[in-house]
C-alpha cells in the first residue's frame, strides 16, 4: 500500500521550500488530494512526478543508497557462510595451497578440478596478499553459473606463506573469493579488502576464529560502519 505524505513530508524529499509546494499546488503542477483542508501527496506518484521534472529527491535517494548498502553487507556475510572456515590447512606451498582450497571447498564439477590452477593463474599476474598476513585469492574472472552462488572460504594456514605482500610479511589466512558476476566480485573483493585493513580484525583472526565468531566479526564491524 502506497503512503500518503503531507506538506512538511514533501519538503524533506523533494529539499524544497514549503511556499515552493503551495505555489505548485496553486499552479496544480504537482500532483495532491485535499481533505479537510489539508493536501495529501501519494509517495509513488509524488516520486514518479518528481523524477519527470528533474527533481532531486534527497531523502529517497538516501534511503536507497542505505537499502543497497544493506543488501551488500548482507551478500557479504551470505558469502562468508557460504565459503566455510577451514583450519591448520597444508600449506608447503602456494601450489600446495591451492590445490587444498580446490578439495575441501563445496564446489560442483568442474570447477572443482580446475580452481587450483585458475588461483595460480591469478597470482602469477599479481600478488593477491593484502598486507598483515593476509591474502585475497581470486580467479582473473567471475566463475559465472559454474557455481551456485559468490563465496568466500577462510583458510587459516598451517604454515605461513610469501605471497609477495607489499609489506613483506608472509601469510598466515586467507579468504578466497569466487564469484558469479562482474558486480559481486568487485563488491566483495572491495568490502574486503576494506574490513580486513583494520587493526582490530587482524588481532582477531590471529585467534583462528570458527565460523560464527568470524560472521559476528564481521557483522558487527559492518554495524559500526553503517
Amino acid at each position: 500500500m502506497s503512503k500518503w505524505l503531507v506538506v512538511s513530508d514533501v519538503v524533506q524529499l523533494l529539499h524544497v521550500p514549503e511556499a515552493t509546494i503551495y505555489r505548485w499546488i496553486r499552479q496544480g503542477d504537482i500532483p495532491c488530494i485535499i481533505r479537510r483542508g489539508k493536501y495529501y501527496f501519494n509517495q509513488s506518484t509524488l516520486i514518479s512526478w518528481a523524477d519527470s521534472k528533474h527533481i532531486h529527491l534527497e531523502e529517497h535517494k538516501r534511503r536507497s543508497r542505505k537499502s543497497k548498502e544493506q543488501v551488500s553487507q548482507s551478500r557479504l556475510i551470505e558469502a562468508l557462510k557460504t565459503g566455510n572456515v577451514f583450519h591448520a590447512v597444508p600449506s608447503s606451498s602456494i601450489e600446495s595451497l591451492f590445490q587444498q582450497v580446490s578439495v575441501q571447498m563445496d564446489l560442483p564439477q568442474p570447477i572443482g578440478d580446475s580452481l587450483a590452477e585458475l588461483l595460480l593463474q591469478r597470482e602469477h599476474l599479481s600478488s593477491t596478499g593484502i598486507g598483515n598476513g593476509i591474502a585475497i585469492p581470486h580467479c582473473k574472472t567471475p566463475l559465472g553459473k559454474q557455481i551456485n552462488k559468490s563465496m568466500v572460504g577462510t583458510f587459516f594456514l598451517e604454515n605461513s606463506l610469501d605471497f609477495m605482500a607489499p609489506d613483506g610479511l608472509p601469510v598466515f589466512v586467507v579468504f578466497v573469493l569466487l564469484s558469479v558476476n562482474s558486480f559481486h566480485h568487485l563488491q566483495l573483493l572491495s568490502q574486503l579488502a576494506r574490513i580486513l585493513s583494520q587493526s582490530q580484525m587482524i588481532d582477531f583472526l590471529n585467534n583462528s576464529p570458527s565460523l560464527d565468531n568470524l560472521v559476528e566479526q564481521f557483522q558487527k564491524t559492518l554495524a559500526e560502519k553503517a
